[in-house]
């Protein structure tokens, strides 16, 4: 028996009432204009999570090194904040608890926090992650998907090495979420491609520490 006290990989699920709860913030995500701004509509915010108490940490920049981004890296990119209106709520709260504890957080690691909605049309396949097989370059990560609407396509994917066949390919949706260890593993994501002409988008959190 192989055994190992480092925290490896997770799926779960959020409640009905997490979901019905973050939802319709994400009709109020704007564009950017980064290279993925008309397609990714984003928010971006860290906190820290210190005796069971969620603090929003001051704005910053997002970057990521070109060596592990080669889409967007080496780019400063500055989202708005995630609204306290989704922050405040217990959904979010528990989401972000959830996540702490799942992947062995300590108190005074931040959480980063994206907020996204990837917008699919009915043209062309839609780059779910740009990137390809990829890391983020951080301990853990989480994908939490809480919507999907009129498309086909977007399946998260996990890898063992970036030139290995996904071991895990899912079409997550209502909650359902990934944790994993990102210095272990190794996601990406499939196209996306619209079943209708309006409405169609996939709705995830991603949080990395």
């Amino acid at each position: 028996m192989i055994q190992s006290d480092e925290f490896l990989l997770e799926l779960g699920q959020l409640t009905e009432q997490s979901v019905m709860c973050l939802a319709p913030s994400f009709k109020a995500l704007p564009p950017s204009d980064y290279l993925d701004g008309a397609y990714r509509l984003r928010r971006f915010s860290h906190f820290r999570i210190q005796q069971g108490v969620l603090t929003r940490l001051p704005t910053k920049a997002f970057v990521q090194s070109g060596d592990i981004n080669t889409f967007q890296g080496s780019v400063e990119r500055i989202y708005p904040e995630i609204e306290d209106d989704v922050t405040e709520t217990a959904a979010f709260q528990n989401m972000l608890m959830g996540f702490k504890a799942k992947a062995g957080v300590s108190d005074d690691q931040s959480i980063e926090v994206h907020q996204m909605r990837i917008i699919a049309n009915n043209d062309a396949l839609t780059e779910a992650a740009p990137e390809g097989v990829h890391q983020d370059g951080f301990k853990s990560l989480a994908v939490v998907v809480i919507e999907r609407s009129n498309i086909k396509g977007g399946e998260i994917q996990v890898h063992t090495a970036k030139d290995s066949a996904p071991f895990i390919s899912h079409t997550f949706d209502n909650g359902e979420f990934v944790v994993l260890n990102d210095q272990r593993f190794w996601h990406s994501a499939t196209g996306l491609e619209a079943t209708q002409d309006e409405d169609a988008y996939m709705d995830a959190f991603v949080l990395t520490a």
